[in-house]
């Protein structure tokens, strides 16, 4: 809904950041892609017919999913529910966010920093 109101602009920036959660969280992750790409992606999708940003999408899901696994989680990451939620007046950001802070607190725990 924030994205709706910011006219797009707060989607920009949570991809951007989550990117670089990524990043953060497991720098040896090999599918750590940098926030301006999938930004790029993301403006200029209808130039592709929306294949490029598909392709992102899918590829940050994967990512989230893998991550629960590096993180020694059971995976609860479940893409046709995100992909689904895209459609849902932009609620996938809630999900997606949710499933991330799971991997966040585990590797906080795993350093011994209170969560």
């Amino acid at each position: 809904m924030l994205s709706i109101v910011t006219l797009g602009i707060y989607y920009l920036v949570w991809t951007t950041k989550m990117c670089g959660e990524v990043r953060t969280v497991s720098p040896n992750f090999p599918d750590n892609r940098s926030g301006g790409n999938v930004v790029l992606s993301i403006i200029f999708g209808g130039f592709t017919l929306l294949i490029w940003p598909a392709i992102n999408w899918f590829k940050f899901c994967a990512s989230v999913k893998a991550e629960q696994q590096a993180a020694g989680l059971q995976p609860t990451f479940n893409t046709g529910l995100a992909t689904f939620l895209v459609f849902v007046f932009d609620t996938h950001i809630c999900y997606v966010q949710s499933q991330q802070n799971l991997v966040v607190q585990a590797a906080k725990q795993r350093q011994g920093v209170p969560a």
